[in-house]
């Protein structure tokens, strides 16, 4: 269900601080790197992973989690953040995810989003990760603290910059699938598991770039248990 705009305008009222996790590094002029994704729960789609290294102290009262924004809010601070952030981003696609499944690609990916945005920016001091793993040995930033924390993007002003470049990149990429692959209203729901995306694939029959993983329980009656965890 949608937030309403005054339950939004509530939520990022309260949200106008910095979140815990920079308030303590930055006041020692330290740096952080997040890590979120977004699309871990659609049924059709990539899952994109954003790693992000904000300039200390940056502020924004709607640098907050991605959920909590409008799309016009999301585009505004993605266009901001281009200016204010250093990040990379990675991009699984549905055969990927039918092949490892969503856990094991999600963690590999945010692996590879790390290591580009790593190479190619100052050495942060902390890597914020939401509700995911990370294993760095093996590579020259093993030594880096790295915390991973569930609800990231509300405890973590770089993972929710990390959210924001996510959901902006995956969004623009559904919107231009929508023409590739007409009738499932990819640009209304982005492949998310809606009543209306389950409809017309049932309706359409599944397209190359829907998860057969997911399928197999989401329109088949299996569906009651797993959709806490896919959708």
């Amino acid at each position: 269900m949608k937030k309403s705009s005054k339950q939004r305008s509530n939520a990022i009222s309260k949200d106008k601080k910095l979140y815990p996790v920079e308030k303590h590094y930055w006041k020692e002029n330290k740096i952080v790197c997040g890590i979120d994704e977004a699309g871990r729960g659609c049924m059709a789609g990539p899952v994109v992973i954003a790693a992000a290294i904000l300039k200390p102290n940056t502020k924004h009262k709607f640098l907050i989690d991605s959920k909590k924004l409008t799309d016009k809010q999301l585009i505004f601070m993605y266009n901001w953040l281009l200016d204010k952030c250093i990040f990379s981003v990675s991009i699984a696609s549905p055969r990927l995810i039918d092949q490892y499944n969503i856990y094991q690609t999600t963690a590999r990916h945010m692996r590879l989003a790390l290591l580009h945005v790593l190479n190619n920016s100052t050495r942060p001091n902390l890597i914020a990760v939401d509700a995911m793993p990370i294993n760095l040995q093996n590579t020259p930033y093993h030594d880096i603290e790295i915390v991973s924390m569930t609800q990231g993007e509300s405890k973590s002003t770089s993972i929710a910059a990390a959210s924001i470049i996510a959901k902006v990149t995956r969004d623009k990429l559904m919107l231009r699938l929508e023409t590739s692959f007409p009738g499932y209203d990819l640009n209304k729901h982005k492949g998310y598991c809606t009543s209306l995306h389950k409809k017309n694939t049932l309706s359409l029959k599944p397209s190359i770039i829907h998860r057969n993983s997911y399928l197999e329980w989401i329109l088949l009656g299996n569906n009651n248990e797993q959709q806490s965890i896919f959708c």
